[in-house]
């Protein structure tokens, strides 16, 4: 068995290589080892369900497992048609008839109303018909009558058929039998003829089947409506070669006019789905048509079908298509499934699309929105900006390990991831720059607080003193109020004891001196205190002053950082592919945003590098760029000689340019460059 072992591990590393599978099936089965068998038919099976022939070859190889095989495939392409015949013929043979009656069910179920369900519908009728259970005949015609199938018209032949041998009462329900007998009794056509059960049964018949004549007559248009798509559809199987643009073009025509015609309702919406299902045989391995199957969906809210038709496409039919995970996680993230979509993310990056750029981009800017929930964010314990730039890291270091033996695309796709994780950094920088902004906007209302509170000081003080002259006025004055009142004593009481007037003439002066004093002394502390407080203040501003410096700086180089490292992604990217125009373009595209009073020397460097001996720009490209430098040139330059030097040498070169790649670039660059020039002219530049 070394043979299978080689089979094995090269269909591993190439699991879609159906050419290899179809050999190693063959040598598999010609060797009847059972455990291969179902090993080899399995692992190809998971990876190709709609090949209907290999469904029924692995059941007739495995017979004691055939039931089991059978639904494991309708399970996993149950829109396939000839799966369930397979499975229905296997049944009839030995299995109850109400096992069979009752698959026949689930399988008109899934592709009863297709297009190209009539065999399906004739083998259950016949069947039904070798048991005698005409009654079931019956009621499988009057489902017919109103389903859109090819043979319509066949059906409705043999319809009228049957129902000469049938009584009327199985051909319409009784509500309807009801309605029919009133209106024969107002016929007047029906007084005319005699009134046995025979006539009664006629005209009942005859009123019958004109309510059958006429929905089947309304479901024979619909046939007519599809039958221009369906006669444009030659692929109705599976096969990993692709289809035309006619076929494709005429899928997505069909399915248009499905939506259109029968968009409302249950039974429409069912419809839909019929036709998507058989789409999604022969367009099995379309992405755009898994797609719409999906917005089909959740256009109508049918949130979890539409999520199980995701399922179906990631898991077993274009499981290795990374734009249909990206789909899917989107539709997670709109339906507030955050972890799931992350786990998708997560999943391409981490194994399944190990470098692909698109999905490094879509995965950054969804954790961006993310930081706005933070249950669901990444990493609680590192910040945004730290996560989104580990995103771009790894997907640089992916890229970064191959370039060596890459090709010009692969490289063309680093300096695409280059450019985006550029954008990428300077948003941080452009976000440190507006946080720096709005700090030392804060630190000047802070400053003027503390100017404020030094200016209060000053002026406290000068009340202070006022209130202490004040004070010593008051004092004078009650001093002269003492000298009068001893006077007047002296003159009133002059006869009186002079020792007892001396006593309380020295107390009452030891009491305002008392008083004089502790005033003094009050107003001695409270100067001494504000001083004190002045010095403080004075400290704590100078202090405010040295912190917020230091914090200014630290924020500044924070900021320079990222526009730093921005710069060494750029250069790193055309150290790689520097003859890449779009790179070339971005570069002065970055340093127009960037801004400065540098600006024109920076860019006429950059025009320097790239239209230079030494650039591997070709010769068109060369004379686009140069073209490019000398708008620039004459907007903001004041360099008269260096413009005519490059007009002239543009001038000499006989090639028109007339290469119409990058004109998006180009068009956003000289819009930008009118601006500044603008800028220039209103002295704000």
């Amino acid at each position: 068995m070394e043979k299978f072992k080689q089979f094995y591990e090269f269909l591993e590393a190439n699991p879609l290589d159906f050419t290899t599978w179809s050999q190693f099936l063959g040598l598999v089965e010609s060797s009847n080892d059972l455990y291969h068998i179902r090993k080899a038919f399995g692992i190809f099976l998971s990876h190709f369900p709609l090949t209907f022939g290999y469904w029924k070859k692995y059941a007739d190889l495995d017979a004691e497992n055939r039931e089991d095989i059978y639904e494991k495939a309708i399970v996993m392409a149950g829109n396939c048609l000839e799966i369930w015949q397979y499975y229905l013929d296997f049944a009839m043979e030995i299995k109850s008839s109400k096992f069979v009656r009752s698959l026949f069910r689930r399988a008109i179920r899934r592709l009863g109303v297709s297009y190209l369900s009539g065999d399906l519908w004739k083998k259950w009728i016949k069947w039904e018909e070798s048991r005698d259970r005409m009654d079931n005949v019956t009621k499988i015609y009057l489902t017919l009558l109103s389903t859109p199938v090819r043979e319509i018209d066949e059906f409705w032949d043999h319809f009228k058929k049957h129902v000469q041998n049938r009584d009327t009462k199985e051909l319409i329900s009784p509500k309807q039998l009801f309605e029919i007998d009133e209106e024969i009794r107002s016929d007047p056509r029906f007084s005319e003829v005699k009134r046995g059960m025979s006539e009664i049964d006629m005209f009942r018949l005859k009123k019958i089947m004109e309510r059958h004549d006429k929905l089947y007559k309304s479901t024979s248009t619909r046939v007519n409506r599809v039958s221009f798509y369906e006669s444009e559809i030659k692929r109705t199987f599976f096969h990993i070669k692709p289809l035309n643009y006619h076929q494709l073009n005429n899928w997505n025509q069909y399915i248009n006019f499905a939506e259109d015609q029968y968009e409302n309702g249950s039974e429409k919406i069912e419809y839909v789905k019929m036709i998507y299902e058989r789409a999604l045989i022969p367009c099995a391995l379309y992405v755009e048509i898994w797609k719409r199957y999906t917005i089909f969906f959740e256009s109508h809210n049918m949130i979890d079908e539409a999520r199980e038709v995701y399922e179906k496409a990631t898991k077993i039919f274009v499981k290795n298509r990374p734009d249909i995970f990206i789909s899917y996680a989107e539709f997670e993230e709109r339906n507030k499934k955050y972890s799931k979509a992350r786990e998708l993310y997560q999943y391409l990056i981490n194994k399944m699309a190990i470098g692909h750029i698109e999905t490094i981009v879509k995965y950054a800017n969804f954790e961006k929105r993310m930081f706005k929930i933070s249950q669901s964010r990444m990493d609680e314990k590192k910040s945004q900006d730290e996560q989104i730039i580990e995103i771009y890291k790894n997907g640089m270091d992916i890229f970064e390990k191959k370039l060596p033996d890459s090709k010009i695309k692969d490289k063309r796709q680093y300096a695409y991831l280059s450019m985006e994780y550029c954008k990428v950094l300077y948003q941080i920088y452009q976000k440190k720059q507006r946080i720096l902004k709005n700090y030392l906007n804060n630190y000047d209302n802070e400053n003027g607080n503390v100017k404020d509170l030094k200016s209060k000081n000053e002026n406290k003080m000068n009340i202070e003193n006022e209130k202490e002259n004040n004070i010593e006025i008051e004092i004078e004055i009650e001093k002269e109020k003492e000298k009068g009142n001893e006077n007047e004593n002296e003159n009133e009481n002059e006869n009186e004891n002079g020792k007892k007037i001396e006593n309380e003439k020295e107390k009452e002066n030891e009491k305002s001196n008392e008083k004089e004093n502790k005033k003094k002394i009050e107003i001695e502390i409270e100067k001494e205190n504000d001083t004190n407080k002045e010095i403080d203040d004075e400290k704590n501003i100078l202090k405010i002053k040295i912190e917020n410096k230091e914090e200014e700086e630290k924020m500044k180089n924070e900021a320079n950082k990222y526009l730093i490292l921005s710069r060494k992604v750029i250069e790193k990217a055309l150290e790689t592919i520097d003859n890449y125009k779009p790179l070339w373009l971005f570069l002065i595209d970055y340093e127009m945003k960037i801004g400065g009073k540098d600006i024109y020397p920076r860019i006429k460097k950059v025009f320097e590098r790239c239209i230079g001996d030494g650039s591997t720009l070709s010769k068109d490209e060369k004379i686009s760029m140069l073209s490019l430098f000398i708008k620039i040139s004459k907007f903001y330059s004041d360099e008269i000689i260096l413009i005519r030097k490059a007009e002239e040498k543009l001038l000499k070169i006989p090639t028109v340019y007339s290469n119409h790649k990058d004109l998006e670039n180009k068009k956003r660059l000289i819009e930008q460059i009118i601006e500044l020039g603008n800028l220039k002219q209103t002295n704000k530049f």
